[in-house]
């Protein structure tokens, strides 16, 4: 090619790409985008990564196949024979050893060793807050799927679109709604809150069930190998139930993680064998003494039993036998329908003050000038309303075979005029078979519900809720505050329940509460110092509350035979 042709083709060259340039300086201004398409459909799961290495797996096979792999001895390769790079931890410093070479980043680092045992956790009543109602009554709800997520109050009233400050007290992380939360997910799980040994762990509250961020984690994960739950681990969430310390069961405080005989005979530290733990009674179903389960024991109140509960006659023998020989020996035979407690627990709040009255109706005074009682309890919140508190409180007295009427959303909450609406009460009377007299904390006030003519029907308010959840009015702190009927309207959304705006009032409520705790010294047991006065011809039983029409030792016959 010569070079003239060369030349006219630069020539071209550049003509061409000044007109290219001009042609797109033309067109700087493009039109604003589109919206976006909608989105596609999900993608199929992706296969499931390959189990890792278990930390008693010497030959890596997964198979627990070597003699040395039992390194404690016991016969069985578990998480127990976990070692550390340099050798086997003792049974007893694992997690010290194990957390202080490597950081503690949340649940999941405990799943590595303990993952089966956390699915099982996923069935229990601790957890999911409802299982099988075997001690409620009522159609549609004895043997169904009830609990504490679904069951009403005459304290914070419910769980339902409360959860983010409700759930505080779960043994899990992230349960700010009922909808959004993955209850299958075992890395929500809190461990620590239940196998903290450091004493330190707390939940920050509201944060649904988040820890506050003053704990040191990786500490509390190295304490976890030093024994069972310990009773400030137990006393966090139940001690702390209905919005303070003692305030809802009026048996179970704080301070009991250190208190003295003379307030608990047996978590008193000063006892002979210093003090029990919440799990020497509230036991755990284990096999061979190897743990199968972590459903926990108890005289439930919500719905569920699933683990081994020690009673009284389990340890000290049956009431007539442990009297024998002594003063009390006349009088105990002479009352085979009482349970142990009834004597023996002749007050609570003897320690710890607690909540015996709360008035919703007096709430929405943010200027109000805070009162105390001379426990040192606020009696008003403007939040809450007006409260009494009470210091030894002698428990109500009623006939209990183990099952309850309690009101259930949906089910169970309609009650008749003029009330009290009875909340939560057993369903035995003097004449029912196996039923003993159990003593009772009784509960008073009133709660926002729905006129209904002749009845209240009993309304979930939503009163916590930041950011619209569960309904964008919370009374608390929703977008509308203080507003009872908007309140309500978000509650009956989210739990289902019928409610005709503008028919809010408030009903009064009453509720009886299992009184198992603060066992006092025998020297202060009913019968003991004053025989029978202690109970009758003193006015201080409800007699009619038992099936009579007087105290039977003052007046024969007023108390029908049991047929």
């Amino acid at each position: 090619m010569d070079v003239r042709r060369k030349g006219l083709q630069g020539l071209v060259s550049l003509v061409s790409a000044v007109f290219l340039a001009a042609f797109m300086a033309g067109c700087a201004d493009d039109g604003k985008d589109g919206a976006d398409g909608a989105t596609g459909p999900a993608g199929a799961a992706g296969v499931d990564g390959s189990d890792g290495i278990s930390c008693w797996d010497l030959n890596e096979n997964g198979v627990p196949d070597l003699p040395d792999e039992d390194t404690n001895g016991d016969g069985v390769v578990n998480v127990e024979d976990c070692r550390a790079p340099g050798g086997a931890y003792d049974p007893a410093g694992l997690h010290a050893g194990f957390f202080k070479e490597n950081p503690y980043e949340g649940t999941q680092d405990c799943l590595y060793c303990h993952g089966k045992m956390a699915d099982e956790i996923l069935t229990t009543g601790h957890w999911n807050w409802q299982g099988v109602a075997t001690n409620l009554e009522g159609e549609g709800i004895e043997g169904q799927i009830h609990g504490k997520t679904d069951i009403i109050n005459n304290f914070c009233i419910a769980v339902p679109s409360n959860e983010g400050r409700c759930t505080q007290c779960h043994i899990g992380y992230g349960w700010k709604a009922d909808i959004a939360y993955d209850f299958q997910d075992p890395k929500n799980i809190d461990c620590l809150v239940c196998h903290d040994h450091t004493g330190t762990y707390k939940k920050a509250a509201p944060s649904a069930g988040a820890p506050d961020p003053t704990v040191d984690l990786q500490a509390v994960a190295q304490s976890v190998g030093e024994g069972d739950p310990t009773r400030q681990a137990c006393l966090f969430c139940h001690a702390g139930a209905g919005g303070g310390d003692n305030v809802k069961h009026g048996d179970l405080y704080a301070g009991q993680a250190n208190t003295t005989r003379e307030y608990d005979v047996h978590m008193g530290v000063d006892n002979v064998v210093g003090g029990y733990t919440c799990v020497d009674c509230h036991g755990v179903q284990k096999v061979d003494g190897v743990l199968v389960s972590h459903g926990i024991g108890g005289m439930p109140y919500h719905s569920v039993d699933e683990g081994v509960m020690k009673r009284c006659d389990d340890c000290h023998g049956s009431a007539a036998s442990v009297h024998v020989g002594t003063s009390a020996q006349t009088m105990v035979n002479a009352h085979p329908t009482l349970a142990c407690q009834v004597c023996h627990i002749p007050a609570i709040a003897r320690e710890k003050s607690t909540k015996t009255e709360w008035y919703w109706e007096t709430a929405g005074d943010e200027e109000a000038e805070i009162t105390y009682d001379e426990y040192g309890n606020p009696l008003y919140n403007w939040q809450k309303g007006t409260f009494v508190f009470g210091m030894n409180v002698r428990p109500e007295l009623r006939y209990f075979d183990g099952k309850w009427n309690k009101a259930v959303i949906g089910l169970n909450d309609v009650f008749p005029k003029p009330g009290p609406a009875q909340l939560a009460y057993p369903t035995a009377d003097r004449f029912t078979p196996g039923a003993k007299i159990y003593p009772f904390k009784k509960m008073i006030g009133n709660q926002p519900a729905a006129d209904q003519g002749a009845n209240w029907k009993m309304i979930v308010p939503h009163l916590f809720g930041p950011n619209g959840q569960g309904g964008p009015n919370a009374y608390w702190n929703g977008t509308i505050r203080k507003d009872w009927d908007l309140a309500l309207q978000d509650g009956a959304l989210y739990t289902g329940q019928f409610y005709e705006p503008g028919t809010n009032v408030f009903a009064p409520t009453e509720m009886l509460l299992s009184v198992n705790h603060e066992v006092a010294p025998k020297e202060m047991a009913l019968g003991y110092q004053n025989g029978c006065a202690d109970c009758h011809f003193s006015g201080q039983i409800d007699w009619e509350a038992l099936g009579c029409s007087a105290d039977p030792a003052e007046e024969q016959g007023a108390c029908p035979d049991n047929d």
